[in-house]
């Protein structure tokens, strides 16, 4: 699974869709179009945002291995992660 697909489920999120409602949104590649509604901007900008903001999330450890990453949670599960250089 690419960085790109959980982005999208991040978009999803931060503009308040359901589970139900993100499968939808990125089966119809709908994305675009509620970032463009909700902030102003494309996917393409909403990825380059994401991957700066993450190396500025607290690192946290994974459950499973407990390896340490940077990431973004809902519901105390990863919707995006990247590791973290320590």
């Amino acid at each position: 699974m690419s960085i790109e697909w959980d982005i999208e489920e991040l978009a999803c999120a931060a503009c308040g869709k359901s589970e139900e409602e993100t499968e939808e949104i990125i089966n119809n590649s709908e994305t675009d179009s509620i970032l463009s509604e909700r902030y102003g901007i494309d996917f393409e900008t909403y990825c380059l945002i994401v991957k700066d903001l993450l190396p500025l999330t607290p690192v946290t450890t994974t459950a499973i291995g407990n390896k340490p990453v940077h990431g973004f949670v809902r519901d105390n599960t990863y919707i995006v992660k990247q590791e973290a250089k320590i």
